[in-house]
Order: structure tokens, then C-alpha cells, then sequence
């Protein structure tokens, strides 16, 4: 649905479970948000709790578990003239995995759920690899005026930016996490070859929506980065990413509007530091704005 949808639906979630409550139904129920984001089903929880009387709190405590979870397909939208609403185009890979930790009752067998107990570790693979190249692939692919991903990807100049910054963003990982490097650089081949499918038409313009919350200091471009800054680590082909996504423009997008206006009235460095939390002095934002001057 989207990371935005979580608090809309959350009334009717708390509705539901209100009832459940009220008919005296004590079975564990288990609610996974399955979205692209970091922890989406605890932030769905503080959604429900704050829509849900304080007398069903402690019951849904004892009887719901929220469970997060880290998905991984790549879905474009539906093809224009479409008329079946439930008639999409996905890739054959995908990859749901699921904190094991957070569940009410018994583990369930779900096909294609696989069970941790260290969601974060692969939150972060997945945030640092597939949803940092996607984004840099679609900033760059943007300014370089391609229309899809594949187009972009196919790219050279781009494809070594893109694995550039998977690379830096995997040294993170790799000192955070333990990951192996081989099968961390496997990973990165595989996400390369997914962004080249001829069967996903992915528009560059859709992929780069919402740079605001891209640019933010939890997400895909500049956490990756403060993880190099933790380690001392390299980060000049994320940086690249980060002044292409202040590039990033769409009449479609109310964010990349708000963006040129903070680049307009406040220019880059500030407009920086205000979006993604950067010291304003810093190093990696000076290396940001040189990198988005060049970029102009």
C-alpha cells in the first residue's frame, strides 16, 4: 500500500480489534505489515495503539503480536488499460524474512516466510543494497535522461556508480553484521541483474519519488553513509547518489517540490543538513555539495 497507508488504515485495524476483544476471543492473531520500510508493522502498532481505547491496550499486549518484517520484490505499477484491478507485473525473485521474535501463539508455516531472530541484520542488507542501488540508479538514470531502470543500469557510467555505492554500503554491513564478503558480493550481482529485467518497466521518475524521505537520516542514502563515517570507511560513489537525489525533479511529487524550493531559498549545504540531519560542516557535505555543483 505504501509506507503513508500504515496510519490511515490503522482506525479500522483498532475497530476490528476492539471487537475481537469485546467478543472475548483470547487466540493469538499475528499482524505483519509487509512494507517497504524499516520496522513498518511496529509503526504500525503506535498507530493502532493511539486509535484504540487505553481499556484494550494490555489485551493486545497479551493477545496481538505486531511482526516486522523485511520484503524484497520488485513490483512496477500496472500497466495503463488495464481492467482487472489484481492484474500485476512482478519479478520471479523475491524475499520475505521475518522476525520470528514478535510472534503471538506458535510460529506459523507461511510459504516463502523465512524466520530470524536478527531482523535488522537483513532490514539493512536489503535497505543498503537494493533500495540504495534503485534510488542511485534512478537519480542518475534521471539526470542523464533515461526512462527506466534497465535503461539506466545498462548504462555504464551509472551501473559503476550504483555497484560503487552497494559496494561501500556492503563494507558496513559486512563490519556490522559479519555478512560473508563473496556471498555479499554475489547479493550485489544478483540486485544488478534484477534492475536489468526487460519485463519491468520501471520509470526512473517513480523509483526517485519521495526524496525527502530517501535523503532522511533512516533511510537509503544517508544511513548506508553515516555507517562508512562509523567505520571510517570509504563513500565517494554514495555521495554521488546523494547529490543526484538533490537533482531529482517530478511534477508528479510533492516532495521533489519541496525540495527545489528548500534548494532555491536555502541552497545545498543547508538544504542538506535540514533533510538529512548532516553536520553542516561537515566532510561528506561538502563533498555532497562540490559533487552536486559538478552535477548542474
Amino acid at each position: 500500500m505504501g509506507p503513508q497507508i500504515l496510519e490511515r488504515i490503522a482506525g479500522s485495524v483498532a475497530k476490528g480489534l476492539a471487537k475481537r476483544s469485546d467478543n472475548g476471543n483470547t487466540r493469538p492473531l499475528n499482524i505483519i505489515a509487509c512494507e517497504n520500510m524499516v520496522r513498518g508493522t511496529s509503526q504500525l502498532k503506535q498507530h493502532v495503539l493511539k486509535a484504540l481505547p487505553e481499556q484494550y491496550h494490555a489485551w493486545l499486549e497479551q493477545h496481538v503480536g505486531f511482526v516486522d518484517s523485511a520484503v524484497d520484490r520488485i513490483v512496477p505499477p500496472s500497466e495503463a488499460g488495464s481492467t482487472d484491478p489484481l492484474e500485476v507485473t512482478v519479478e520471479t525473485f523475491s524475499e520475505w524474512i521475518v522476525d520470528k521474535t514478535q510472534f503471538k501463539g506458535d510460529l506459523p508455516a507461511i510459504p516463502g516466510m523465512e524466520l530470524t531472530d536478527n531482523l535488522m541484520a537483513f532490514v539493512e542488507r536489503k535497505l543498503f543494497t537494493l533500495n540504495t542501488g534503485h534510488a542511485i540508479t534512478a537519480y542518475l538514470g534521471q539526470l542523464a535522461g533515461h526512462q527506466t531502470i534497465r535503461d539506466a543500469i545498462l548504462d555504464e557510467k551509472i551501473r559503476a556508480v550504483v555497484k560503487g555505492a552497494m559496494e561501500e554500503s556492503g563494507a558496513v554491513l559486512i563490519k556490522r553484521y559479519g555478512f560473508e564478503a563473496d556471498k555479499h558480493a554475489a547479493y550485489i550481482q544478483k540486485i544488478l541483474g534484477r534492475f536489468e529485467n526487460p519485463y519491468l518497466k520501471d520509470d526512473v521518475e517513480r523509483v526517485g519519488r519521495q526524496p525527502l524521505r530517501k535523503l532522511s537520516a533512516g533511510d537509503r542514502l544517508i544511513k548506508p553513509t553515516l555507517g562508512t563515517l562509523e567505520y571510517g570507511l570509504p563513500h565517494a560513489s554514495l555521495v554521488q547518489g546523494i547529490a543526484a537525489a538533490m537533482h531529482y525533479r517530478s511534477d508528479q511529487d510533492p516532495q521533489a517540490q519541496e525540495l527545489a524550493t528548500l534548494l532555491a531559498e536555502k541552497g545545498p549545504q543547508a538544504t542538506l543538513a535540514e533533510v538529512s540531519g548532516l553536520d553542516a560542516d561537515s566532510e561528506v557535505v561538502a563533498s555532497v555539495v562540490s559533487a552536486w555543483h559538478a552535477m548542474a
